[in-house]
């Protein structure tokens, strides 16, 4: 696969699946673009990419009258845009009688909202790549599956893959391509050490068990969402494409 040539913009790039999609991501030969909160956390990861032709930029992405100004400077700046992936996301185990508006909008404006933000944005003629943009949302197994306690994180990922659906239909004239990938749990995210932590060491490993390949890696969400924003994948839109391990299958 080969992004040769190619500018990637990728939120949540600091840790988790949005940082091994930079690393993969620069390994296939494209010049990436790393947003997340954390400017330390930013510039570790640009220093272990391939080449160093890359940018780092620190933004909450739930602010969205500051996405236009760094979209602007990374396209004067390195050429217009050929992808973006999504991965900045939130998720809180708690049940439904403690949730209020507020936990809602905290968590569809980082999940949801700030990834339709960017496309937005990035889709305008000023900054999209003139031969087209492959867009790719972090979304979850839960947009297609659900557990207790997870009510807002299932509702914000299911809503990315509506989305991107009624995107690609609107895009595609412009040889714009949208999709999603739904990972299962993958070891090595804080939102996985994060989920380990608040609850019980038997209950980690029923959660374990009902992956029939075991829990996944960052690695094999990286690579599929390589392939996406490649021209191999010139003919893929509108699809919600699930990694894990069998998860759903059951």
């Amino acid at each position: 696969m080969d992004l040769s040539g190619k500018n990637i913009i990728i939120t949540g790039a600091s840790s988790g699946i949005g940082r091994t999609c930079a690393i993969e991501c620069s390994k296939a030969g494209a010049r990436v673009h790393l947003i997340a909160r954390n400017l330390d956390k930013l510039k570790e990861v640009s220093s272990i990419l391939e080449n160093k032709t890359h940018s780092v930029h620190s933004l909450d992405v739930t602010n969205s009258e500051e996405i236009e100004p760094i979209v602007r400077e990374i396209a004067e700046t390195h050429g217009k845009i050929d992808g973006f992936i999504h991965s900045a996301g939130i998720q809180y185990i708690q049940p439904l009688r403690t949730m209020d508006k507020d936990h809602f909008i905290e968590v569809f404006s980082l999940n949801t909202i700030a990834a339709f933000d960017f496309s937005r944005i990035l889709t305008k003629k000023t900054y999209c790549a003139d031969n087209g943009l492959s867009i790719v949302f972090i979304s979850s197994v839960m947009s297609v599956a659900a557990n207790a306690g997870l009510t807002s994180y299932c509702a914000s990922k299911a809503a990315l893959v509506g989305g991107a659906r009624a995107m690609a239909i609107e895009l595609a004239p412009k040889n714009i391509r949208v999709n999603c990938v739904s990972p299962g749990t993958v070891t090595d995210t804080q939102m996985t050490k994060g989920l380990k932590d608040s609850i019980s060491e038997d209950e980690f490993q029923r959660i374990v068990k009902q992956y029939p390949m075991g829990l996944g890696e960052t690695k094999d969400v990286a690579t599929l969402c390589v392939f996406l924003l490649s021209d191999d994948a010139k003919w893929i839109t509108g699809q919600n494409l699930v990694v894990d391990g069998g998860y759903s299958a059951r």
